[in-house]
């Protein structure tokens, strides 16, 4: 981009005004300013879509059902795709996976288990080999952790883990999208429960970012 001085000159505002602006661009990830190099824009366009979720997550005006949504229409797409570009070798790695997966939920190990869930969701995407689909899905990962962390994992829940990886297995991209589709809506579902929990509290008390969503949630429930 140009210098600062010819950038202002250019546009017709002061020296101060278009560095106010430079550095709320930079906040969204839009620029990034290099001290004696110059400002340049982002090469990496899905941090604006993070750090805009990541503003709207600490001011509450985030609406969760729509997050969920996106997340139902990139994922289950990445899905349709990673059935029919996956290798055998990567069925082998997802399919190890789940079956860790399982074991931690049974050993009552929430945190190895979410490590896990976040490594399939991972694996899934790069199965897809869509750059453009995975930085979308990248872009929306910590609002979404930030939601989810909180949620303890179930037998229940790794089952339908399971039924995306015989999905892919069978090289179906129909059946691994409706199957990753029925994994995210439940998922979605189980939040909505959970908020109405005394464990939700106890979240509340001990986390305040999730007390944030939590109560952004609850406001949305009841518009």
């Amino acid at each position: 981009m140009p210098s600062q001085r010819q950038l202002a000159k250019e546009l017709g505002v002061g020296i101060s005004s278009l560095r106010e602006a430079l550095q709320s661009l930079q906040a969204l990830g839009v620029i990034e300013m290099h001290h004696g190099e110059g400002t340049f824009v982002s090469d990496n366009p899905h941090r604006i879509i993070e750090r805009v979720l990541g503003l709207a997550f600490l001011s509450e005006t985030l609406d969760w059902q729509a997050l969920f949504d996106a997340r139902t229409v990139i994922e289950g797409g990445l899905a349709r795709f990673a059935a029919k570009r996956t290798t055998d070798d990567q069925i082998e790695t997802l399919t190890a996976t789940v079956s860790q997966l399982k074991l931690a939920i049974q050993q009552g190990d929430q945190k190895h288990a979410d490590e896990l869930d976040v490594a399939f969701h991972h694996l899934i995407a790069e199965m897809a080999n869509n750059p453009i689909l995975m930085q979308l899905r990248n872009s929306l990962d910590p609002a979404l952790e930030r939601l989810l962390r909180n949620i303890p994992h179930t037998l229940e829940g790794w089952k339908l883990h399971a039924n995306v990886v015989d999905a892919l297995r069978a090289r179906d991209p129909a059946r691994s999208e409706e199957a990753f589709r029925r994994l995210i809506e439940t998922t979605a579902a189980w939040y909505r429960d959970y908020c109405a929990t005394p464990a939700s509290q106890t979240a509340r008390a001990q986390d305040p970012s999730s007390a944030q969503v939590l109560s952004a949630t609850s406001a949305l429930e009841h518009n």
